[in-house]
């Protein structure tokens, strides 16, 4: 028997884009978001994402959840391609937000976006619809909350390796071709990464303290974690406000050291009001499936 599609029940607005509509009519006491977005992890099954836009819809019946998936040949195409994709979701936000002088529309919506981003896949996803947001309204994004899941990892090439496989062939032949080719190809770019960086420190300027290179390393996903967080593609609300954003991460997770979690967390901290909460033995993605009943309370602090 043929297995239905999960996807089905949702409206495609491009590939890998899909969105569910508001299911009640906004109140003027909500304090929710009006958009939610969920940037799930790479190569996510369609119906382990299907869980949490459900959830979603039965938390905030009144928000527009977008949801968006990533694959491992997402890193290889160019940007401009990747959010040519997300032009139907930025033409959405841009309606949503519509004037910044103006607290609320004449629904009572008042434009606000909550994120809710899945590992390195989510973190890049992200930042893809904040520059692209950014190119067309020429404004940053005002966002209400993030909440920020099993990311931002440092992706040494053994860790994306690791990450990538999951994506490969079962077949051993294939798989083991595959695993060759794809290891080739990261230690690859690694390598020249890493020569040109210092070609550049060692004739053209030597970094300072404040260098991205510095703050945010010089892998290939270094200026996805810088852009979650800079002022030019997203801010608050309003000027009084700060972006909340809660770090869900694990003392167990393979692919994404706490570490690296702890120490993009303190950079928000500079400017956002930040919250970490560490799950004991869960591993990468997985606090939902363990802890069901404190991850979702957790959610429910920044979206409700």
């Amino acid at each position: 028997m043929e297995k239905s599609d999960p996807l089905a029940p949702f409206i495609r607005l491009a590939p890998s884009v899909y969105s569910v509509e508001p299911r009640i009519q906004l109140k003027d006491d909500n304090k929710g978001p009006s958009t939610i977005i969920l940037a799930f992890w790479m190569n996510v099954p369609p119906r382990a994402a299907v869980k949490y836009v459900v959830k979603y819809a039965e938390l905030v019946p009144s928000a527009r959840i977008i949801f968006l998936f990533t694959n491992t040949g997402d890193f290889y195409i160019s940007r401009a391609s990747y959010r040519l994709r997300l032009k139907p979701l930025v033409d959405i936000l841009v309606a949503s937000q519509g004037d910044d002088d103006a607290e609320t529309s004449k629904d009572g919506n008042d434009g606000s976006v909550y994120i809710h981003l899945f590992s390195n896949g989510g973190i890049f996803a992200t930042a893809q619809i904040l520059q692209a947001y950014k190119t067309a309204t020429g404004k940053p994004l005002r966002v209400s909350s993030m909440v920020i899941d099993s990311a931002p990892g440092k992706p040494t090439p053994s860790l994306t390796i690791k990450a990538f496989s999951y994506a490969l062939p079962q077949t051993i032949v294939l798989r083991q071709l595959a695993y060759a080719l794809l290891s080739t190809m990261i230690w690859g770019t690694y390598f020249t990464r890493k020569s040109l960086g210092l070609m550049w420190r060692v004739f053209w300027k030597r970094p300072d303290k404040n260098d991205d290179v510095v703050v945010y390393g010089d892998d290939p996903l270094a200026d996805t974690r810088k852009a979650i967080l800079d002022p030019e593609f997203v801010v608050a609300r309003t000027p009084t406000e700060r972006i909340k954003m809660c770090y869900l991460y694990s003392d167990a997770d393979e692919l994404v050291p706490g570490k690296d979690v702890e120490e993009h967390a303190a950079l928000a901290s500079k400017s956002r009001e930040v919250e970490l909460e560490m799950f004991i033995g869960t591993p990468h993605v997985g606090h939902m499936r363990v802890s069901p009943e404190r991850y979702w309370g957790i959610i429910g602090r920044y979206c409700v």
